[in-house]
């Protein structure tokens, strides 16, 4: 590969086999050297193919305006972020991170700390980001001896979130987030009990509320129908079906959203199954 544009010593533009043009990031990947040299393979942390233009010209902003260490501290939490969540992340998320990390990190420089309300629902929906995210701020204070909150390290982990649904902004992930607990909150007042947290069904359960909930806000609810299913789910599980009417009432009251039969179907059989585990 050749270097076509230098951005800093660890970002350049080269491009792949395919001939199209990428963003190619490795730690001193252009240190000492200059266009139309070649870059070292075993050099390359991460590449992107270039898309859009847009896409190259908010990178070349990005690296003008942020410093090199903090540009290589995103590239290091997004790498570790990839290896524990499973997840290849998109340019843009690098992109959002690091804009978001630039300006987290003047903050906690000037010892500004902002609240984050929703830390305990952050904690418990998006447990493996929220672990990435604690190793990150341990990054941050070992690489730039900055100090960041566990109250950032929500924000962080949110960042990480949104980023595996990249049709999503911030504060779509945090309304989701904020239904997702309200209904949660819907199933836990009905049966009168808290659940095990730590069971897979609960999990499970979780899991099918928060793409159910992305589903209503991208609009992408099943509109099939199965009544025979319908029936024997109401028959078989009485008291499961009941709450998940009750999420049915929630969502038409507080958010004008109706749901077919098949969701109430799926919701039913997720909360029966915490139910009998409980």
């Amino acid at each position: 590969m050749i270097i076509k544009k230098i951005l800093n010593n660890n970002v350049v533009i080269s491009d792949n086999k395919e001939s199209q043009e990428v963003v190619v990031m490795g730690k001193g990947i252009a240190f000492n050297k200059k266009v139309g040299d070649k870059i070292s393979l075993i050099a390359i942390d991460k590449m992107f193919v270039n898309h859009f233009g847009s896409e190259r010209q908010e990178m070349e902003k990005l690296v003008e305006k942020i410093p090199p260490d903090i540009i290589e501290v995103s590239k290091e939490i997004m790498l570790l972020a990839e290896k524990e969540i499973g997840y290849n992340y998109s340019e843009k998320s690098y992109l959002s991170l690091t804009d978001h990390l630039f300006y987290a990190i003047e903050r906690a420089r000037e010892n500004i700390s902002l609240p984050n309300p929703l830390l305990f629902d952050i904690k418990k929906f998006y447990s493996k980001e929220f672990k990435v995210a604690l190793k990150a701020v341990e990054i941050v204070k070992d690489k730039l001896n900055v100090d960041m909150t566990e109250e950032e390290a929500g924000v962080i982990a949110m960042h990480l979130a949104n980023s595996v649904t990249d049709y999503q902004d911030m504060a779509t992930t945090m309304k989701n987030t904020e239904i997702v607990k309200n209904i949660l909150n819907v199933v836990r007042r009905y049966f009168g009990c808290e659940f095990d947290e730590n069971s897979t069904n609960y999990q499970r359960m979780v899991t099918h509320i928060q793409f159910f909930v992305q589903r209503i806000m991208n609009n992408e609810l099943s509109e099939e129908t199965d009544d025979f299913l319908y029936e024997l789910v109401q028959s078989k599980y009485p008291e499961a079906f009941q709450c998940s009417l009750r999420v049915k009432d929630y969502l038409l009251t507080k958010r004008d959203i109706s749901i077919s039969h098949s969701e109430i179907i799926y919701l039913t059989i997720h909360i029966n199954r915490v139910v009998n585990n409980k």
